[in-house]
């Protein structure tokens, strides 16, 4: 078994064994971390020279989903509705079915408008910033 040293590693080669394998040990100071992968990886990243952000308005923005939530969901019961009215076989509840399609189809259509007028809204009150990568920082 032979031993090499240097200062912040030692390197232990066993030889009598029929792999030869080497096994290295760090040997790091109190308090020191050591990154097991710092010299084996190269992270590249590439930015363009000017980097452009759309800003809105943070509450806008939160009616705009809330009623694009809403219409999702309407959209679900709507349809619904209108399959088991199209596949009822029962005359009783026929027309139940049909007038609960007509008013969750109806309802729908008033969060779709609401959800595209928040989000017309939400564009007219965006602004754009554009910002320069020009200072690279290398370590």
């Amino acid at each position: 078994m032979t031993k090499e040293k240097n200062e912040n590693a030692a390197l232990v080669t066993d030889e009598s064994s029929e792999d030869k394998e080497k096994t290295s040990i760090q040997v790091t100071k109190p308090g020191e971390q050591i990154n097991p992968l710092g010299d084996e990886l190269n992270i590249m990243v590439s930015l363009p020279e000017t980097l452009e952000i759309k800003m809105v308005n943070a509450s806008t923005l939160e009616e705009y989903e809330t009623w694009f939530f809403i219409s999702s969901v309407l959209s679900s019961f709507m349809c619904g509705f209108w399959v088991a009215y199209a596949q009822n076989t029962v005359k009783d509840i026929n027309n139940i079915l049909f007038w609960n399609s007509v008013a969750f189809t109806v309802i729908f259509i008033i969060s779709v408008i609401t959800a595209f007028s928040k989000r017309r809204k939400l564009n007219e009150k965006a602004k754009s910033v554009k910002l320069k990568a020009s200072k690279v920082i290398e370590k």
